[in-house]
């Protein structure tokens, strides 16, 4: 039996990941995921599946690299059945090569789930296709929060797009070594889900422009004459509740179909289902993160209890605003 599995989560709607993929999350013993996964996703996971948090943020980490290696092989020497899950597809700057190479180091077999990236899938919900037979012949992703030295064709970008990854730090660089400042650009901040936000410009205004939308990573940058099929709101941006932030409350197992009934609409979803104090700390981090919320739902009579009784333990509160039976 294969004991690791190292998944990818994709960009963030929980829709986009894979058959394979759910099917080994709900399997698990162990989850050991990243700060860009959906954190929806581990309502998946089996009730006494152990999650381990090794997110990474800027200039700071939960986990080293290394660090979480040694947790894989060590979880899996355990007896346990391991799922790594990644933002995104594991293989496109998600470090899965440093993993492999470690776990096969031990002999354990392992399988790697792909996953949707989020050059393809942001670009595309934000209404600009990656490619294009008109304006692309190709298209190059890069990551971009490290020199881009390595990119001398930057200064021609000859009928390609780039598509930079969490390069909100390095933009000012980017757009200094691309000689057309009339090229277009487009980032995309939160690409997926229903608080993505979309801004357009060229070389010459993106920087001015990102800066005044306070956009921060995570987000996409493509660069390139691809953007020119941006049209006004995208299809994803055009749905019912695009914008809207529901936070769900059950004291009952919540279905997954239940959550993605918001967000294939469009909307921006957390949910508190039951009181599972593994899930307390992404409560205490998302409700903080969401000082407002549109609605909060409550999918059972004894849910509002429920949702005082979080409150008070991880010390955050949120008025009552709604109520479903």
């Amino acid at each position: 039996m294969t004991r690791i599995s190292l998944v990818g989560a994709g960009p963030g709607d929980p829709e986009l990941l894979t058959i394979k993929g759910r099917r080994v999350i709900e399997q698990a013993d162990v989850i050991i995921y990243d700060r860009l996964v959906n954190p929806l996703l581990l309502y998946l996971a089996k009730a006494d599946a152990t999650f381990i948090y090794c997110g990474k943020e800027p200039h700071k980490h939960s986990l080293r690299q290394t660090k979480i290696n040694e947790t894989i092989v060590e979880q899996a020497l355990s007896g346990k059945q391991v799922v790594r899950l990644k933002g995104g597809d594991p293989a496109v700057f998600g470090r899965v090569g440093e993993e492999m190479d470690w776990i096969n180091q031990y002999g354990i077999d392992y399988e790697v789930i792909p996953g949707i990236t989020a050059a393809s899938a942001a670009s595309i919900y934000a209404g600009i296709p990656l490619t294009h037979r008109e304006h692309c012949s190709h298209a190059t992703l890069a990551t971009g929060h490290r020199a881009i030295d390595g990119l001398p064709s930057l200064q021609t970008l000859d009928k390609g797009t780039y598509a930079f990854y969490m390069g909100i730090e390095n933009l000012t660089e980017i757009c200094l070594q691309i000689a057309d400042k009339k090229l277009p650009v487009a980032v995309i901040e939160w690409g997926t889900l229903g608080k993505q936000k979309t801004i357009i410009g060229d070389v010459g205004t993106i920087i001015h422009k990102v800066k005044a939308a306070a956009i921060h990573n995570p987000a996409m940058i493509l660069i390139g004459d691809v953007v020119k099929e941006h049209h006004g709101k995208s299809w994803f941006e055009k749905l019912p509740l695009f914008g809207k932030n529901y936070l769900l409350v059950s004291s009952k197992p919540l279905r997954f179909e239940q959550v993605t009934s918001y967000t294939e609409k469009g909307a921006y979803v957390w949910a508190v289902a039951t009181a599972d104090q593994r899930f307390d700390t992404i409560h205490q981090r998302i409700l903080h993160e969401t000082a407002c919320w549109d609605e909060i739902v409550f999918l059972d009579s004894e849910a509002a209890n429920l949702l005082a009784r979080l409150e008070k333990r991880i010390g955050v509160s949120h008025s009552e605003k709604g109520f479903v039976g």
